[in-house]
Formats: structure tokens, C-alpha cells, sequence
């Protein structure tokens, strides 16, 4: 874990596109260590959206009519991000999404940090969710409005769960 490189957190929502309903980036929030929002955009995603999910990402038709274009939206995202530790939750599925290549980035990601899980008396388990783990080590409930996930709220999550680790492990 890099300790002294400066952590943004980052969680994407995204939508279905085309007849296979591939994912297609059509939120990205970033935060600092603080959790205030760095980056919150609607993004316009390349390809017919065929699914909005609004279930779960919260995205919905109104949402898409000022969004930002994907290839503008990749370009601020990446600029961000570069040089600092990204952070997040299962974050191969938001750098797929933002058709980036996550090897080029120092990564912490909730989804595979085993002592956060024995911490949270998971280690039985197979994957975790952000949700269980801000439940059972932050005593926050997320994921829960009916209108979907929320970007910043999970960045922030994600982020508190980072700084958590780093505790655990001095």
C-alpha cells in the first residue's frame, strides 16, 4: 500500500449498452482523503443505451441529456487520477469501463484487502461487498436509497475503509 502518495477514491456507475447490454461508463465521482468530491459527472457513454439499471446506478434518461461525453469525460478522469493512489472497491470494472488499462496505476481496492476482511470477520468469504464492509467496520449504511447507488457516496466509503486499513496495519 502506498502510504505516502496522495489517495483519491473513485467509484463508476454505468448502464447497459446494445443488444449484449456491455457496460458503458455513465457516472464517474472521485474524492479526496477528506471525501470532498473532486470529480461528479454525468457521462454520455459511446453506444446506444439499451439498459439504464437505474435500480442500481441510479442513472436515468434525464441524467444523459447534459452529460458529458465519454472521450471528454475519460480525459478529465485520467488526468486526476494520474500520479496519485487510485482507491476503490472492485475497481477493474471501473477501469474497464474507462477503457483503461488499471496496471498503469497504484491501486488500492477494498474488493481484495484480506486484513479489512478478517477485521471485518469475512474471511470466509468468497468476494465482499462495499456495503458489508461499511456496515461492519465504518457502522455506515450504504447502497440503500431506492433510487440507485451513489457515486460519491461509495467513493467515500471506499476512501474511509482505505484509511481504516492503513490503521490496522501500523
Amino acid at each position: 500500500m502506498a502510504g505516502s502518495m496522495e489517495a483519491v477514491a473513485m467509484d463508476c456507475e454505468m448502464v447497459g449498452l446494445g443488444p449484449s447490454q456491455q457496460s458503458g461508463l455513465a457516472r464517474c465521482s472521485l474524492v479526496d482523503a477528506q471525501g470532498s468530491v473532486l470529480y461528479d459527472k454525468f457521462i454520455r457513454p459511446e453506444g446506444e443505451i439499451t439498459n439504464y439499471r437505474t435500480q442500481v446506478s441510479g442513472i436515468t434518461p434525464q441524467h444523459m441529456e447534459r452529460a458529458t461525453p465519454f472521450t471528454v469525460a475519460r480525459m478529465e478522469v485520467l488526468q486526476l487520477l494520474r500520479g496519485k493512489l487510485v482507491v476503490g472497491h472492485d475497481l477493474k470494472h471501473d477501469f474497464e469501463a474507462l477503457k483503461e488499462d488499471m496496471n498503469k496505476y497504484s491501486i488500492y481496492d477494498t474488493a481484495t484487502d484480506r486484513l479489512l476482511w478478517r477485521a471485518a470477520n469475512l474471511q470466509g468469504c468468497k468476494r465482499v461487498s462495499l456495503r458489508v464492509l461499511s456496515e461492519r467496520l465504518l457502522r455506515k449504511s450504504i447502497q440503500n436509497s431506492l433510487s440507485g447507488h451513489s457515486s460519491v457516496e461509495d467513493a467515500r466509503a471506499a476512501m474511509e475503509l482505505y484509511q481504516l486499513s492503513r490503521k490496522i496495519r501500523r
